[in-house]
């Protein structure tokens, strides 16, 4: 198969030796096609804040072997997986050289055993199962199971079950990302086939610290637990490594600090809100904004301890997660609820080859190319105002948990990463 480009979405939340695997099985089935990778910025889909800011990992990725790495905006990496998919899979495919989108799965594939990669399955379920999951009448069965008291998760599962399609496609973070990625697909019509890739090593939730191919979870649980980067040279490249060392921050600390942080901004506004205001500044549901007022009293005990109480089999971890981050960015529900339609393509890092794909996307790109971001003015009376602007507040605010206050405009003021 020949390919212009090959894109990735990721987190690179850090860039590990997974991610590495990744790039050298799209290389030995592909040849040296570039890559361009669109990435998340200061938080997670997950709802937690980054382990660096967006430049520092794109930065790991370009030194890793990725070519260019896209900013996915804060409105799509604050929303559930579909929404994240349409946004990543949008920005790629607006680049106009991106042709095939690969990402992870623990659905099976079909694997080449001389050099352990992997090339499309014409067999799978996947494409099948997303047009599935599009229809109208699925929409219809899955409230119904809710309403029976089943979980989401639960719900599609049951769905899938009862229609005789592969329910696999329903469990797991990766299989579900899949899924979504391509129900975007198909659903926007966008020239881009989705390749799946085997997950190596650990799950995506591990926090066990399992050489070579542990989760990005393990290794943040490590750092959190005071484990130094430079001891773990056997689960990161070298170069990621490195960067975690070399920022010189006692991560320990640092995870204490948002925690702490966290804790008093909630504390402060849900002290001046009430479950309405919360619904009217957030995409969350009314049972979860009741729930999230109610729970308010176990901020005492932190914000980890408050979101836990808050969660239940149909708003888990994640959805609390993004709706305090929501609420903290100061946005009315319109905002978060009408889709917006990626409108920049905005270059965190970029290597020689990155920088010939920039120069080659101002013919082929059907959105504006951002290299140099200039001040927030020159944005306010054009259409890309809304998502720079949260994204410039989603940028204070992560340096706000991270102990810089008063440290504004980085959004702006940051210019992309060119690793030589």
């Amino acid at each position: 198969m020949n390919a212009r480009a090959i894109g990735i979405t990721a987190e690179y939340n850090p860039f590990h030796n997974g991610h590495r695997w990744q790039l050298q099985a799209l290389h030995e089935e592909f040849g040296n096609v570039p890559v361009v990778a669109c990435m998340s910025g200061w938080f997670m889909q997950r709802g937690e804040s980054a382990l660096a800011d967006p430049w520092t990992r794109a930065a790991m990725a370009v030194h890793a072997g990725v070519d260019l790495v896209l900013l996915l905006p804060a409105w799509f990496s604050l929303r559930s997986a579909d929404y994240f998919a349409v946004g990543s899979v949008k920005t790629l495919s607006a680049t106009g050289i991106v042709d095939i989108l690969a990402c992870g799965a623990e659905q099976k594939v079909r694997v080449h055993t001389h050099a352990n990669t992997v090339c499309p399955d014409t067999s799978s379920t996947l494409p099948d199962t997303a047009a599935w999951a599009l229809q109208a009448e699925t929409g219809q069965q899955i409230k119904t199971l809710l309403r029976q008291g089943l979980s989401y998760g639960a719900a599609w599962e049951t769905a899938a079950i009862q229609n005789h399609k592969d329910a696999g496609w329903f469990t797991g973070a990766n299989n579900l990302l899949a899924l979504a990625y391509q129900k975007a697909i198909l659903q926007y019509q966008l020239p881009i086939q989705l390749i799946t890739l085997p997950r190596q090593g650990s799950d995506y939730n591990d926090t066990q610290l399992i050489p070579p191919y542990a989760s990005a979870s393990a290794i943040r649980a490590a750092l959190r637990n005071g484990t130094p980067p430079s001891a773990l040279a056997s689960v990161l490249p070298e170069k990621s490594a490195a960067i975690l060392k070399t920022s010189e921050i006692n991560y320990p600390a640092r995870f204490a600090r948002q925690e702490k942080t966290l804790t008093l901004l909630l504390s402060d506004l849900l002290a001046r809100r009430n479950s309405q205001d919360l619904y009217e500044y957030s995409s969350a549901s009314r049972d979860l904004c009741d729930r999230f007022f109610n729970a308010r009293q176990e901020l005492q005990q932190g914000y980890t301890a408050f979101c836990q109480k808050t969660t239940n089999r149909r708003d888990p971890l994640p959805s609390v997660r993004r709706l305090s981050l929501q609420l903290l960015l100061q946005k009315p529900r319109a905002f978060w609820t009408e889709m917006p339609e990626p409108v920049y393509l905005r270059a965190l890092a970029f290597n020689d080859r990155g920088r010939s794909l920039l120069k080659n996307m101002k013919k082929t790109a059907t959105l504006p190319v951002i290299t140099k971001t200039g001040s927030e003015e020159q944005y306010r009376q054009t259409g890309m105002y809304p998502l720079q602007h949260l994204d410039a507040a989603a940028a204070d605010l992560f340096q706000l948990l991270n102990g810089n206050a008063g440290l504004y405009g980085t959004n702006f003021t940051t210019s992309p990463v060119y690793v030589k």
